[in-house]
């Protein structure tokens, strides 16, 4: 079976020079509006490498689609999200906000397409940074950056990537969140709002500097951005028999990812609120600018489910790995919601309209 993905300008591996070292007077220079001219654009394909031999239809100039063969494969998993935020990492996010869905799915995040936007007036040499950010993270986590489009547009004031990943599985291996079940338990990796914490300080330094926050701990908070992947902890769990469902924290924070996590899985969740790992930064950016963490953007936490039998066993295999993992609740009869305790007490479960680093912009 051949996969055909529709793309404008292809990009994929390794550019072999830094952007600074070209000897191109227009890296320079601001960009109208509409696509990324032809001049450029070759210039940038010249120097990518393939490799995949997956990809059957390489990028080149007037070729729209991206041909991939997945003849060998049982399941194909797809994933697409948005980067508008942390524009000076944003194709780290791309990647790994994306790559994180795949794998909560028990799938190896393979093949990436990405939309970029930027606003009119930006250079070539930023687009090529972007370009350059993206294809290092592909290559650490082994993915195939293989189509996509280039846009300057008056439609954005600052960059955006959307980006879409498709992923491989065994149809066997697959795990799907229906099958949570009574009894199991819920696991939390790292901490409470890890992405939450790096964008808040990469994007509001100067006003927690007003704030009284001290610029080491502004630059501890912005280098969260580090832990944003759950791929490792996301494999660990998948190659457990005792996984029965995993969730990526992302927007709206853990309060919403939760909550999600209940109505996919269709079982009523009860946590324990006083084992919920908030990292002392991330309380103290909250307290400061009058947030609260657990409606925080959280990309680099996952939650997981497993069977109670399995549960000790996959703790010490995801600590052993040098990952932080807690068990903060567990899983009660099918039904949607989430019971929460606090000092053994029934209190309300927290709901976030939006998230809460929107009340920030």
């Amino acid at each position: 079976m051949i996969l055909f993905l529709s793309r404008t300008l292809i990009m994929q591996n390794q550019i072999s020079k830094p952007a600074g070292h070209r000897k191109n007077f227009r890296l320079d220079m601001p960009l109208a509006a509409g696509k990324l001219p032809n001049d450029l654009l070759r210039e940038f394909l010249t120097q990518l490498d393939f490799h995949d031999p997956s990809l059957l239809i390489n990028p080149g100039i007037g070729e729209d689609t991206a041909a991939i063969d997945v003849e060998s494969e049982e399941v194909l998993v797809l994933k697409s999200d948005p980067i508008t935020f942390a524009t000076d990492a944003i194709g780290q996010y791309a990647v790994l906000v994306n790559a994180n869905d795949i794998a909560t799915s028990g799938a190896t995040p393979r093949w990436l397409l990405t939309t970029l936007l930027f606003p009119c007036g930006v250079t070539p040499l930023e687009i090529d940074r972007v370009i350059n950010e993206l294809k290092e993270f592909c290559q650490r986590w082994q993915i195939t950056l293989c189509g996509g489009h280039t846009e300057i547009t008056d439609a954005v004031n600052r960059p955006v990537v959307t980006g879409m990943m498709a992923g491989t599985v065994t149809r066997k291996k697959l795990i799907d969140k229906r099958n949570m079940a009574a009894g199991d338990r819920v696991l939390l990796t790292k901490g409470v709002a890890v992405e939450g914490t790096s964008i808040v300080a990469r994007e509001f330094g100067d006003r927690l500097a007003d704030l009284g926050l001290a610029v080491s701990e502004i630059e501890k908070c912005r280098q969260f951005l580090a832990d944003i992947s759950v791929i490792e902890e996301a494999r660990i769990a998948a190659r457990s028999a005792a996984t029965s469902a995993m969730h990526d924290v992302t927007e709206g924070g853990l309060a919403t990812a939760l909550e999600e996590l209940s109505i996919a899985g269709n079982h009523r969740i009860k946590i324990d609120m006083d084992a919920i790992p908030v990292f002392a930064e991330t309380r103290e950016i909250g307290r400061l600018l009058g947030i609260q963490p657990l409606g925080l953007i959280g990309s680099g936490s996952l939650l997981i489910c497993c069977r109670e039998s399995g549960c000790q066993s996959l703790l010490e295999k995801i600590r052993k790995s040098g990952i932080k993992i807690t068990c903060i609740g567990e899983v009660l009869d099918p039904g949607q919601g989430i019971s929460a305790i606090k000092k053994g007490r029934s209190i309300d479960w927290p709901r976030f309209e939006v998230d809460e680093i929107t009340r920030l912009f």
